[in-house]
């Protein structure tokens, strides 16, 4: 591989040749899918920074994190949009001659493979579409980003942490779900806690969210030998839902937002009620509302948008985002285990060796013992923090960017989870694809308005 499509570890000076300059923050699945769209659909030669705090152990892949089961089977897992089965070809091609000895009884689309399968999928993919670029670089910075600001020329300048200033002509932020509520913040905890030799036997630990990853760090926790107690702190009382058996088509709920979100909901557990009675799915249905969401979120009217925010953005969120039926069945074993308790109760924020909670239905503070390790996958500040508190007309449009946040909007694309709540619908993987792919179609398609900035 020469020189001019080498990956550097270290931020260097950007070269002068007019390429455009491209930087994603984030190298976890959503920053690495970025980068390969852009390297497949963006035909003219550019140069890419991929800007990550660090490579963390036991972030996405590596560690205990990489040993637990992906959230979504193998057939919703493709990082290329114009090929949904990638990631299950890809299973199938790794097995060579005995693919046929291990074949999945449900089929390949229909597995849940450890997180460190699905990492070497997006390295393998990302390298092929990196070696087929000879007109393009790449460079990975290990630092944080600290700010984004507009730089002269209209271009994007992020400040890294260790006070160095880059400038780019666009920018995708890509940090999931941040470095504060990370995967690798979380399974340190747990780490930490599991094998710490100051913990007593008895002190509980407080597991707070109702996620997957919860789930996983729970599971992970009981498989290492922790038969202490557990407690589930889920505001709500919720856990996360199983998958289907098998992969299930969406159905379309047959309404509109136009009359509003009760209404709205109204026709939605009507429909539901009808599909289920005839043999048909919840999960079809949420599937198929999810579909259509972007539409009828723009359709909303102000204050059904804030009701939907302040009392339902929870629960789609857990109805959309579910675990391996598998994995769900060993969390409702452990959950009728003495040693693990489910509570309703919101977390108002941490003590000594404890934490205050307000549990469902009452108004009084309590504060409940134990040691805290904080799974909750919710975002609050979209792209970790980087933009300024969301506004009113702040949103993320379809394709990623920003829009309603003054000069700073163009260029700059908030994608996935990131975008937290800048964007209601829920943001599984696929859908994170599909809005990445958009953002690179239109992003070449651009390519004229792009060449006029990066020479200005």
């Amino acid at each position: 591989m020469s020189s001019r499509n080498a990956i550097r570890t270290t931020p260097s000076k950007q070269p002068a040749d007019g390429h455009p300059r491209l930087a994603i923050v984030g190298r976890g699945p959503a920053g690495m899918a970025t980068a390969i769209a852009l390297l497949r659909r963006l035909r003219r030669p550019f140069h890419l920074w991929m800007i990550d705090a660090a490579d963390f152990p036991q972030s996405f892949g590596n560690g205990p994190a990489g040993q637990a089961l992906m959230s979504e089977r193998a057939g919703q897992l493709s990082a290329l949009a114009d090929r949904p089965l990638d990631f299950v070809d890809w299973l199938k091609s790794g097995l060579g001659g005995g693919r046929a000895a291990v074949l999945p009884l449900r089929g390949f689309e229909n597995v849940y493979v450890p997180r460190s399968v699905f990492r070497d999928y997006l390295t393998a993919r990302f390298g092929e579409a990196f070696a087929a670029r000879r007109d393009t670089t790449v460079q990975t910075v290990s630092a944080a980003v600290t700010t984004v600001r507009t730089a002269s020329g209209g271009r994007l300048c992020l400040t890294l942490d260790d006070g160095e200033e880059m400038a780019f002509d666009q920018v995708f932020l890509a940090t999931g779900h941040g470095r504060q509520g990370g995967e690798s913040t979380s399974w340190q905890a747990a780490e930490r806690l599991l094998w710490s030799r100051e913990r007593k036997a008895d002190a509980p630990l407080l597991l707070a969210g109702d996620g997957p990853r919860m789930a996983a760090i729970l599971l992970h926790l009981r498989a290492s030998g922790h038969a202490g107690p557990i407690r589930i702190l889920s505001d709500g009382g919720r856990i996360p839902e199983p998958h289907a058996a098998t992969l299930l088509d969406p159905l379309t709920p047959a309404m509109s937002a136009a009359t509003g979100l009760a209404e709205t909901l109204r026709h939605l557990r009507a429909d539901g009620a009808r599909t289920v009675g005839a043999g048909g799915s919840w999960q079809a249905m949420i599937d198929g509302l999810n579909c259509q969401w972007p539409a009828l979120w723009r359709a909303l009217p102000p204050e059904a948008r804030k009701r939907y925010w302040r009392h339902l953005r929870a629960a789609h969120r857990v109805r959309s985002e579910r675990i391996a039926p598998e994995l769900h069945g060993r969390l409702l074993r452990d959950l009728r285990h003495p040693a693990t308790e489910l509570v309703d109760a919101r977390i108002l924020g941490v003590v000594a060796d404890g934490v205050r909670v307000r549990r469902r239905g009452s108004r009084k503070t309590d504060v409940m013992p134990g040691r805290l390790i904080d799974c909750r996958e919710d975002v609050v500040q979209p792209a970790d923090g980087l933009l300024s508190e969301p506004g009113t007309a702040m949103q993320v449009e379809d394709d990623g960017r920003l829009t309603g946040w003054g000069a700073a909007a163009p260029g700059l694309h908030v994608l996935g989870r990131a975008a937290g709540c800048l964007r209601p619908d829920t943001r599984l993987f696929a859908d994170t694809v599909r809005q990445i792919y958009r953002a690179a179609t239109g992003l070449d398609a651009a390519r004229t308005d792009l060449s006029a900035r990066t020479l200005a």
